[in-house]
């Protein structure tokens, strides 16, 4: 059964039953029984004492003369930050079910700017899913179509005229396996250069009638036009990009109505993406976020790092930052597999 709210206070009763949940799911590192590399005598184990930590417990050796110590949030998705473990977890929850940031600051009692803090390092673990995830679209005899969309809003809400920002992408037809990348500008070279890196050779590609395509047919692509201006399916070869279009509906659907910022656009897509992947329809969808976040924030592969000879000191965790935590360069391009693209 998933985990409903009521099954999370539950979880959350105690500072104990956090941890040791959190141990369980692999989401913190557990060091019980470690031998320490420090003094090679003592083993790790959990201690409590209020004064080291505001989580109260800290991994420490067994060796007295020995002087290391461990926080629990060391490698793991809570460390540098002065929210509880609770409020965290909360937060994380209320972030998988859409929950309005109004009702989360009431029930968490904590500030806007740390809501908006914690939903863009939700929107970070998403765009690092899908770097690792990542993969070309296409093939020999698969049809893969390609588009550009502007978003924004109409200038002082009046005609045609919008600011906003250009959003190229590619979705292939079978599978809708896709990508998105923002785009300061449509020239060829721009757009010719995330096609190859984002589409296989030997791909039916179908496109508008944009003039910065029609280079493909020499680039090692089998290429195809539509022609807006005289009809949406073209009537002698049946191409059409009825998918990238309903696609794009949905992505600026999933935007937020206000306070949306072109240098966040990736981060959205990339939310849209991994919910459609990897929640929507998934058996528990908060656990399958958590997967997610220990795929990124993996403590496991920082364990023999946090039991060497080098000290180091339990320290109270940072105030959450305006930006997210990156944890490599952000790259403008997004990937993705996805069984239904559709809204």
């Amino acid at each position: 059964m998933p985990i409903k709210l009521k099954d999370l206070f539950i979880i959350c009763e105690s500072i104990e039953k956090i941890i040791q949940w959190c141990i369980s799911i692999g989401l913190i590192l557990d060091l019980t029984g470690e031998v320490c590399k420090k003094c090679s005598l003592g083993h790790f184990r959990l201690r409590k004492e209020s004064s080291f930590s505001n989580d109260i417990f800290y991994w420490k050796c067994s060796n007295k003369k020995c002087s290391k110590k461990v926080s629990i949030r060391n490698g793991s998705w809570f460390q540098g930050h002065n929210l509880s473990l609770e409020k965290i977890l909360f937060i994380t929850y209320f972030w998988i079910y859409k929950v309005d940031q109004e009702f989360v600051k009431h029930e968490l009692s904590i500030c806007n700017q740390t809501i908006v803090d914690w939903y863009n390092y939700c929107r970070e673990v998403c765009i690092e899913i899908l770097k690792i995830d990542s993969e070309k679209i296409g093939g020999d005899s698969v049809i893969v179509e390609i588009d550009e969309s502007k978003f924004g809003k109409r200038k002082y809400h009046k005609g045609r005229q919008v600011e906003g920002q250009w959003v190229f992408g590619g979705i292939e037809r079978d599978s809708k396996k896709s990508f998105f990348a923002t785009v300061e500008n449509r020239t060829k070279e721009t757009l010719l250069k995330l096609i190859k890196d984002n589409i296989k050779p030997g791909t039916t590609i179908i496109s508008d009638c944009w003039k910065a395509y029609d280079c493909l047919g020499s680039e090692g692509f089998e290429h195809l036009k539509v022609n807006y201006s005289v009809n949406f399916v073209d009537p002698e070869t049946g191409a059409h990009t009825n998918t990238t279009e309903s696609t794009w509906r949905a992505l600026k659907k999933s935007l937020p109505k206000y306070g949306t910022v072109k240098s966040l656009y990736d981060t959205y897509f990339s939310q849209y993406c991994v919910r459609k992947k990897y929640i929507i329809g998934s058996e528990d969808p908060f656990i399958a976020f958590i997967t997610l976040i220990k795929k990124v924030y993996n403590p496991e592969k920082q364990k023999q790092t946090l039991i060497t000879t080098e000290i180091i000191n339990i320290s109270e965790p940072q105030p959450a930052t305006k930006k997210p935590r990156v944890l490599h360069e952000i790259t403008n391009t997004l990937n993705s597999s996805l069984d239904d693209f559709q809204a």
